[in-house]
């Protein structure tokens, strides 16, 4: 039986003593520790920072070599670090991409999102609008990380995951569904980790290729020649085709003439 909620539970308690933003701090914590995503002088992006919870554990990953950016509609408090870079950005409007880039000019070895909607207790217009948020960062992703990269994003489970699955192992080399200790246990929320990116064609291609192989395995063969429906029309018919006929006297080489054996000579006369 699941525990009743408590909004002050061990891991709020837990972040508001080690001085965290939030209690996610140890979700994207237990993320990077069991999958080292990040290095000392990485850039990382994290989209819907504030209150900053994923940015704190992000920033010391990354470390002053490196470059932590939060973005958010809301303002996030200066974390005190050189190397962390927030602004106020809207996902949707069109500048989105500017803005993150006047941050930071390069590109981002990893890209996360806790972004969650307001809930209104129907799961599964709940769940929808949750599967939005992360294709809307995962849209963003694929823009700003290098080859190779990764991205992780919280995600409500329901009807349309594995759809969601499937575009995710579209662009990524492997994928992982990770349940985090510091997630409420009555909440169906998982992250999803995308390592390996290949970029937005390879999600394309695949797709195809799964949907178009069998039936070419299945129905296709090798071509055939421009003759070879002659060939099939005799065996249908039993009778060769006058211009299959045609064809192959054409292709039949001509007779050498016999060779002509020389003439015996007549011996010469005695004087």
């Amino acid at each position: 039986m699941a525990k009743p909620y408590d909004p002050k539970d061990f891991y709020y308690r837990k972040a508001k003593k080690q001085g965290l933003r939030a209690r996610s701090a140890f979700k994207i914590e237990e993320i990077l520790h069991r999958h080292r995503l990040l290095g000392r002088g990485d850039a990382v992006l994290d989209l819907g920072a504030a209150p900053g919870g994923f940015l704190q554990i992000l920033a010391e990953a990354v470390g002053e070599k490196g470059v932590a950016v939060g973005v958010d509609l809301e303002p996030i408090r200066n974390l005190g670090k050189r190397w962390v870079r927030t602004a106020i950005v809207d996902l949707l409007a069109p500048d989105a991409l500017d803005k993150i880039r006047l941050l930071h000019e390069g590109r981002f070895r990893l890209v996360t999102s806790d972004m969650a909607p307001k809930t209104i207790g129907i799961k599964v217009t709940d769940e929808a609008r949750s599967l939005e948020l992360v294709r809307m960062a995962l849209s963003v992703a694929e823009q700003v990380l290098v080859p190779g990269g990764a991205f992780v994003a919280k995600v409500f489970m329901g009807g349309d995951f594995p759809a969601l699955k499937r575009e995710l192992q579209g662009r990524f080399g492997a994928l992982h569904v990770i349940r985090p200790e510091a997630v409420r246990e009555s909440s169906y929320e998982v992250y999803v980790l995308g390592t390996g990116f290949r970029g937005r064609a390879a999600a394309v291609e695949p797709a195809a290729a799964r949907v178009e192989a069998p039936e070419a395995s299945a129905a296709t063969e090798t071509p055939a020649a421009p003759e070879r429906p002659a060939v099939r029309a005799k065996a249908a018919s039993g009778k060769k085709p006058a211009a299959a006929a045609k064809s192959a006297a054409a292709r039949k080489p001509a007779k050498k003439p016999a060779a002509r054996k020389p003439a015996a000579r007549k011996p010469a006369r005695r004087a």
